[in-house]
């Protein structure tokens, strides 16, 4: 799926569990955001649930990092501003890309 945030262009796909990126040692990766790859990459074979919520999971960071964020001013205000300004088009986008699954 490709979408674009504050003009910075997209792809979000599934990723086979056995991707190096997608394991941590002991720590199981559920999706990971490539920044300078402009990539989300989702873990395959999760549950519906657990794929809605890691897709909106790492949406969030996209939209932060698209949006100029960084790490060191992240506040509540912030997060909340956020999800108040985006939610409608993060979970948008989690749909579009639930429903593009579906559909191949």
């Amino acid at each position: 799926m490709e979408f674009s945030i504050n003009g910075i262009n997209w792809t979000m796909e599934y990723a086979d569990s056995d991707k190096d990126f997608l394991n941590d040692g002991d720590n199981t990766i559920l999706g990971l955001t490539k920044f300078l790859e402009q990539t989300i990459y989702i873990r395959k074979r999760m549950s519906k649930e657990l794929t809605r919520r890691t897709v909106i999971h790492e949406l969030c960071h996209c939209f932060l990092f698209s949006l100029g964020f960084s790490m060191d001013c992240y506040t509540e205000e912030t997060m909340c501003d956020l999800f108040g300004n985006y939610a409608d088009h993060i979970v948008g986008l989690a749909d579009g890309f639930e429903k593009e699954v579906i559909e191949c």
